[in-house]
């Protein structure tokens, strides 16, 4: 009896969810120029972690989107 033939895994994600993933990361990206300029103002203590931890999850998804890496 012989096995059937595993299915390859690709080490890159399809075009489509790259795009989609780019997609879905640019308002994240958005935040992260608007905390550039805050600190730049010197207005760094009205940002809360939240915004910093949601624009960091954005550049992630960005560097996946671009690089097309699976990471899980």
């Amino acid at each position: 009896m012989s096995k059937a033939p595993q299915p390859s895994k690709s080490k890159t994600l399809p075009i489509k969810v790259r795009v989609v993933i780019g997609l879905m990361s640019l308002p994240s990206l958005l935040l992260t120029a608007f905390l550039i300029k805050t600190a730049l103002d010197g207005n760094w203590d009205t940002v809360d972690a939240f915004e910093v931890i949601y624009a960091l999850v954005g550049m992630f998804a960005a560097y996946i989107a671009l690089s097309g890496r699976r990471f899980f």
